[in-house]
């Protein structure tokens, strides 16, 4: 079981008792059970080392200690609070002083259950930040026609430390003409589908080229001007994006640049894949919107179909079928300064004429008016799971 060092704080009385020191010790492993992590005093040099360093406000008394070691770690501070000797008190006069100083924190109080669904948000936010922090994105081509899509690769690598370059497409398709890819699970199921081989072989081979590229340039996620494939080469990224997504790469479409932002920010922050997807049609009375797009992340769907590409009604594009579920939709811009995120029931996936083959109707928490007010251009992310408590979080 992984380890999370905890600072333990109590007063000047509280130190010198054995018994109480135990009891604290006993209050951490039985919190460590429900969080599934081994919950260990330490000091603050092996505290400050973690992602999300924890303070475990003991009893009265504790505050000095505090204000005393504080300045070793980062905001948020996290302060573990008990029901008993003064803890929450003694918590509360630490969050005064916090904010005196304009600094964020929060107090973990309550049930051992409830105390642990709240530090799993702050250590996904913690864990998501230290892999955004140096991650390698890349652009094969610009988003052409998508005249908000674009990103300012400054203001997101000053935002999360991230690096986002250009790659010519030139490369892309020099590395489509090599030829080749790995076989894995995904390229199986494919091929095992009732479609045109050839149009298969042609969109794997997209696959391949990404694959070799990635590991070229240290990629941990990327865009595509996937139209560029259909006009220089005759085949899609429909497939190679399908599998990449489920491989846990995020890579978007369309050249998109702030949707890939999004994905690498979704993922990190939820291990799930992102179905990147253009809003269709809206119900603002029943709260309802259809997205539909031409990739899927292989590892959503319970069963999918291969189909021409809708646009251009040739090459190979994903169809798939999701039972009812819960989800959210998450978009985010390059500056992390704004973001969007909801979450959704799935009611249904569709088969319908006159959109991109995978389509997904759902109703939304908070209605639509922000797709007819605000939205941060069009593409919006959706994944499995209400993950709408860590996406804030990660936000505040």
């Amino acid at each position: 079981m992984e380890q999370l060092k905890i600072k333990l704080l109590m007063g000047p009385s509280e130190s010198r008792n054995e018994n109480f020191q135990l009891t604290c010790i006993e209050f951490l492993s039985k919190l460590g059970e429900k969080l599934g992590r081994e919950m260990i005093c330490a000091d603050m040099e092996e505290v400050s080392k973690q992602p999300l360093p924890i303070y475990f406000v003991a009893s009265g008394g504790a505050e000095g200690g505090f204000v005393n070691c504080y300045t070793q770690t980062k905001e948020p501070y996290i302060l573990l609070s008990t029901q008993e000797h003064n803890s929450l008190a003694a918590s509360m006069e630490i969050m005064g002083y916090l904010q005196e100083q304009g600094l964020r924190g929060e107090i973990i109080h309550g049930s051992f259950e409830v105390m642990a669904k709240r530090l799993k948000v702050f250590l996904r936010v913690a864990e998501a930040k230290r892999k955004l922090n140096g991650m390698k994105l890349g652009c094969f081509g610009m988003p052409d026609g998508l005249v908000a899509s674009g990103a300012n690769f400054s203001a997101f690598s000053t935002a999360c430390k991230a690096e986002v370059f250009m790659i010519d497409t030139k490369e892309l398709l020099q590395e489509y003409q090599r030829g080749g890819y790995c076989e894995n699970i995904y390229t199986e199921s494919l091929k095992r589908k009732n479609f045109d081989r050839g149009e298969i072989e042609r969109a794997l081979n997209v696959y391949g080229a990404l694959k070799r590229l990635i590991e070229r340039y240290g990629l941990d996620g990327l865009t595509v001007k996937c139209f560029d494939l259909l006009d220089k080469v005759h085949t899609t990224g429909c497939l190679a994006l399908a599998i990449l997504n489920a491989e846990g790469i995020p890579a978007a479409c369309e050249g998109d640049q702030k949707s890939m932002i999004s994905m690498a920010v979704l993922h990190a922050l939820t291990g799930q894949s992102g179905f990147m997807a253009n809003p269709n049609s809206l119900d603002a009375d029943k709260d309802e919107i259809i997205f539909a797009h031409c990739t899927l992340p292989l590892d959503m769907p319970e069963h999918y179909e291969l189909m021409s590409h809708f646009e251009s009604e040739s090459s190979v594009a994903v169809s798939g079928d999701l039972k009812p579920q819960k989800l959210t939709v998450f978009k985010c811009n390059d500056t992390l300064e704004k973001f969007y995120v909801d979450g959704a029931e799935l009611l249904e996936t569709m088969h319908k004429s006159g959109l991109c083959r995978t389509q997904m109707r759902m109703r939304l928490e908070k209605g639509v008016e922000y797709f007819l007010r605000h939205p941060i251009s069009n593409h919006h992310i959706i994944c499995k799971g209400d993950w709408k408590d860590v996406i804030e979080e990660y936000f505040a």
